[in-house]
Formats: C-alpha cells, structure tokens, sequence
C-alpha cells in the first residue's frame, strides 16, 4: 500500500525529530522507500537532496553516495522535476562525493577519476570555473602519492578564478595547507592557514586549526600549537564526522610528550572505530592511537588498562595498553594495505607505518594545568591553584593514587570557582579518569556532577552534558555533595527546551511523590504546565492538570505559594485550548490561594491574566472592574498593563472617549493595543 504525500511528510517530520545520527538515517531510508513505493518523484527527489547533506556532516558517506547518486540519475532523466536551486546544489554535492570516494578503498580509483570527470563535464556545461574541479584533483593525486599530479593541479586551483561553485574562503586554505605541510614547506603553511584559523563556515575553523598543528610544532610556535589543540579539539569531540581530523589531535599528543592526554583521547573515540566516517578515518585514527600507545608501552606502561565500550553502549571491558596497541596497530596497517592495493603503489602504508614510530617534537609541551600550564590568567601565578597542582605531583609521585586523583578534583573545583570553565573542564575530566582508575567510586560521581555542570554551560559539549545526565540517572545513590536525582533534573529542564524538558520534569516530579514532598512536586508540575501550554486535549499534559487538583485537595495541602502558581500555570494550558470559563475558574482558584496580603504580588499577576481572559471572553465589563481595581492598588508595577486592559474594556462597550482619556493618561500608544503579545496568556 502506498503512502499519501501527507504521510510522507509525517514520517519526514518524525525522522528529523530524531538526534542525528543511526537513528535519523535509518528514518530516513524508510521514507525514500515509501515514496518510492508511492511513486512520488518530486517528494522523493527533495529528501534525498536534503539529506545528503546531513549524511555527510553526520559521518555516514555511503548513504551520501546512494541518495547522491540517485539524484543524479532522475536529473539526468527528468530535469523538469528539479528546479534550479537542486540543480545548483546537485553540482555543489559533486565535491562531497569526490572528497569522500578515495576514503573507501573498495572504490575502484578509475570510478572516482570517472566521477571527476563528470564533475569537470558538468561545470564546464553549466558555465562554472573549474576551481573546485583543480582542487578535487589534487585531493586525489594526494591521496595516492602522485606528489606531481598533486602539484599540477593545486598550482592550476590556484590560477583558476573563484565562484559560486569554490569551497569557502577558509576550506580552500586549510586543503593548501595540507598540500605544503607534505612538502615540508611549514613556514608558507602558517602564512597561509593563520588568516582562517577564526572560522569560515560549518567546517571551520576545526579542520584549520587541525591542520595547522604540525606546522606550528615544526616552527617551534609551542604556545600556538597548545591553543590550536585546545580549541580545536573541542569543537570536534563530539563530532564522528571529523574523526580525521581527531586522529591529527592524537598524534599532536603524541609528538609533544602527552601521552597521558593522547591516552585519554584514544579512550574516549575508540568505539568510533566500530563504525567510522570512512575507512581513511578510521586507519588515521588508528594510526595515531598506535603511536600514543606505543609510546607509553615504551615506556613501562604496557599493562596500564583502558576502560572501553562498544559504540552502542551496550557492552564495557577493559584491555591494556599493550592490547589496544597490538589490535590498532593491525587495524592501520590492514586499511592502509587496502588501499595501496586499490592505488596500486606503498604510499598509505609508507606512510602510516612513519607515523606510529614518528619522535616526538618535543619531550613535554604541558597542555592542561594539571599538566604544567601556567597557573594564572594574566601572568600572574595563583599561589592556591599552583600549590594544588604541586600536590598533585607530589601525590603521584609517592605512589598515593587516590590522594592525587582527589586533588585533581579539588583543581578542577578551584578553576570552576575562579571561572575558568575550559581549564575546569579539562581538569575534571582528568579527575574522573584518576578516580575510576583509583576506584574511589563516590568521588568519581562528585567529579561527573561537577562534569555535568561545567559541560551544560557551553552549547558545543550539549552532547557530552546529555550523555552525562543518562549516566546520572541510572545511578541508585548518589554521594553526599550532589544533589537528589529530583533536583538535578529540575534543574537540567531548565536550560532545555521541548519534550526533554518536559521529561525531565515529569520525573522529577514522580521523585517528589515517592519522597512525600507535595510542595515541591506541585512546584515541579507547574513548571512542566507551563512548557506543554500549547499541547492538544488528549496530550499527557491534562493528566498532569488533574494530578495538580489531586495534590490541592489533599489532607497535607502543598504551600499556598506552590498551590496559587500551579492554578495559575493550569489556567493558561486551559486558556491555549481556549477554554476560556475553566481557565478563569483556575484564576479564581489561584487568587484566593495566594491570599491579599501574604502573596500579594503573585495574586495581582494572577489577577492581570484573569481580567484579560475576560476580556477574551466576552465579558468586557468585569475586565474594566478588574483592572481598575489593580490601578487603585499599584499604579506603578502594573499601571501600564492594567490600563492597557482598562482602555481595551472600554472601547470593547462603546465608551471610546472615556479609553482614550486613560490611554493618555497613561501615555499608551493606541496601536500598542494592536500588538500579538498583549495577548499573551
């Protein structure tokens, strides 16, 4: 059975609803086979346009390539369904295939050159300089060791004039620099790649910065370096897309006397390489991994264990170093045959076996604070901090591993207090790994709480903070320092928006009721109103509005503080639904909880909302009442909004003269009268 252009849609909305990533993309093929099925060309040509971009940005090149390649052919055999701008992006599209085909080395080399031409054909056609065709050139000469052609057609990119059609003013430099660091020309590379290292487009400036990195340790900019690692770093960890990019910030550790840092790394992507971005992706990450891990077997610490999991989350183990080594080490060295087998030539494999033997740069470029970096914000040394530091290195020297697993907690603590948040973070996250290692299982759930908040704060670790939240969660005791779970959630819903908020909430609020605390699960209940306001009768939100008359009839009544603010968070669920007489009836409730004096300021805003319902109602004249009643008591706090309803009451029963002696009054403009949000509930 076919499905309706109406439930194609729905099933596009829910696919997208979904986090991007298995999930999403596994929607998505399931609406690509409806539509096919149903025999809707256009439909099934615009999603799959759109989501070749979120394959590629969500690491999942071969989907790209399917839906890619499938829009290409109903073009070419159908033009008239693919308006100009699909026809634009179709060609936009070209390089991202391109960049991604020699990643596989299943991939015949003759089918990406085939692909490439095609590329050339199409933009020649469509009137485009080749720019971006020159580029794409080079970035497969370069990937196959043919350093000649790879000169040829990065000397022609850069004579060729820019379009439409080039990469972005940063993504250009950052292939050039790529290009000159092979050579060995680092000097030119910097000059080249420092004006883009702020940024430039969704790729940037994380892929710049992580370019940069050799240069910078081979000119001796140390301090460059640590920030284009720091910042770089960051902005991709979370991001399986760039695991490319990832593997140049392990060997950064690696080549700079990090291992302990490149360790953590390592610990922290392993599980990507169930299921990279690529093939390429993966033997480069691999190949860094090696190193890291090398260097630390060297160097005595072979049985060192590393805590690992698979990408789904479903399994935990342990391995050692030297394991992990091993199993890394002959995951690069049979990608990398591969595609010497594909390219015909030792080039990949030359390659990588220099890069998991490389010496280092440098014996130590310290890149944390617990690692060395100075103490201080503004060159000066913070005497607390240094002393803490200096504890941590006296602890681990004499072997007392939870005693320095614990003052690394206290470091992070004391850079959060001083609003060092990225220091902090960093900190912490070497506490945690210390405190597991050191089994200090309580401590270790302080340092995730601590976590928690330190990544909630900064929109790029969202991912890290959720992830931290679920672990939170599913813990049955929660050590003295961190809130109740209740609190936590409360608290989480605060910075979220939409069903996880809501979620959070509802939560929380069953906590308080197993607790036997009616105030706060009343307080809690309120706020999740609030959030699902706008949701149809039918939604779960009205079973948590007969939930709030459960608690405010109960023997051991919640405070008339909570109680008044859920009645009031109840009329307005009521008053979105446009039953307006129950929402007022909730008013009355509310304004009769928060009393006349007690919670005076809650009761005359509670009052405010009821006089326009009534407005809303039909009922112009107890508006007019209400409201000159609130002028009467405070003409100041709610002066503006009480006359603003007065005037509007006014005009609603003809006696416009007497609405524009108040609106002048009161310094109204008559067209603020006319504005949406004066109509908020």
């Amino acid at each position: 059975m076919s499905s309706s252009t109406q439930e194609l849609r729905d099933r596009l909305t829910q696919a997208y609803a979904l986090p991007r990533g298995p999930a999403r993309f596994a929607a998505l093929d399931a609406v690509f086979r409806h539509a096919d099925a149903a025999g809707d060309v256009p439909f099934a040509f615009s999603v799959r346009m759109n989501a070749i971009s979120d394959f590629h940005h969500g690491g999942d090149p071969t989907r790209a390539f399917l839906a890619f390649s499938w829009c290409l052919s109903v073009f070419d055999r159908q033009p008239e369904l693919v308006g100009g701008h699909h026809a634009q992006r179709l060609l936009w599209d070209f390089k991202w295939i391109v960049w991604a085909l020699p990643q596989f080395p299943d991939i015949p080399l003759d089918r990406t050159m085939a692909v490439l031409d095609d590329m050339q054909r199409r933009y020649q056609l469509a009137g485009h300089s080749l720019h971006a065709v020159h580029q794409h050139r080079w970035l497969v000469a370069h990937h196959v060791g043919d350093m000649a052609a790879a000169q040829e057609a990065y000397d022609r990119m850069l004579t060729a004039k820019r379009d439409a059609m080039s990469d972005c003013s940063a993504c250009v430099p950052s292939g050039q620099v790529r290009h000159l660091t092979s050579l060995g020309q680092f000097e030119e590379a910097i000059a080249v790649g420092e004006p883009f290292k702020r940024g430039g487009c969704s790729e940037q400036p994380q892929w710049m910065l992580s370019e940069l990195l050799t240069p910078y340790l081979q000119t001796g900019r140390f301090d460059q370096a640590v920030d284009a690692h720091r910042d770089g770093y960051r902005r991709i960890r979370d991001d399986r897309h760039h695991l490319d990019n990832l593997a140049q910030h392990v060997l950064f550790c690696g080549l700079t006397g990090n291992e302990a840092r490149g360790l953590e790394l390592v610990e922290r992507h392993l599980s990507w390489l169930e299921r990279p971005s690529s093939p390429y992706a993966a033997m480069e990450f691999a190949a860094s991994a090696a190193l890291v891990l090398g260097r630390l077997r060297a160097s005595g610490h072979g049985d060192l264990l590393l805590c690992r999991r698979s990408d789904d989350g479903t399994r935990r183990w342990e391995a050692t170093v030297a394991e992990v080594h091993d199993e890394v080490t002959g995951q690069a060295r049979v990608i990398a045959a591969r595609f010497d087998a594909r390219n015909g030539n030792r080039h990949q494999s030359d390659r990588i076996e220099a890069r998991m033997v490389a010496a280092p740069v440098t014996e130590q470029l310290p890149l944390t604070v617990l690692a060395g970096r100075p103490t201080g914000t503004t060159g000066h040394v913070d005497p607390k901090l240094a002393a803490l530091v200096e504890r941590v290195a006296a602890l681990t020297v004499a072997g007392d591993l939870a005693g320095a697993a614990r003052a690394r907690l206290d470091v992070a603590h004391t850079l959060r207090n001083a609003g060092r948040w990225e220091d902090a973070v960093e900190a912490a996250e070497e506490a945690v790994r210390s405190l597991d290692r050191a089994g200090l299982r309580d401590d270790s759930v302080r340092c995730r709480y601590l976590l928690w908040e330190l990544y909630r704060r900064a929109y790029h670790h969202r991912a890290a903070a959720r992830a931290l939240l679920a672990e939170l969660s599913q813990l049955k005791h929660l050590p003295d320092g961190v809130p109740p779970l209740e609190a936590i959630l409360e608290d989480a819903a605060g910075s979220m928006h939409g069903e996880d908020a809501v979620t959070h909430l509802l939560t929380a609020a069953d906590r308080h009721r197993v607790n036997g605390s009616p105030d706060a699960e009343l307080r809690v209940l309120r706020k999740a109103l609030v959030l699902l306001a706008h949701r149809p009768p039918g939604d779960p939100a009205w079973t948590e509005l007969r939930r709030v008359d459960v608690l405010g009839a109960a023997e051991e009544h919640p405070s008339a503080e909570q109680a008044g603010k859920a009645q009031a968070a109840a009329a307005r669920l009521l008053a979105a639904a446009g039953r307006l007489d129950e929402a007022l009836a909730r008013l009355d409730a509310a304004v009769t909880w928060f009393g006349p004096e007690e919670l005076a300021d809650e009761r005359r805003a509670a009052r405010l909302h009821r006089a326009r319902l009534r407005l809303r109602a039909g009922e112009p004249a107890l508006a007019e009442a209400e409201a000159r009643e609130l002028l009467a008591e405070d003409a100041d706090e709610y002066g503006w909004s009480a006359a603003a309803i007065l005037a509007r009451a006014l005009q609603a029963q003809g006696r416009t003269d007497e609405a524009t002696e108040v609106l002048a009054q009161h310094d109204i403009d008559a067209e603020d009268l006319d504005d949406d949000d004066f109509d908020e509930d």
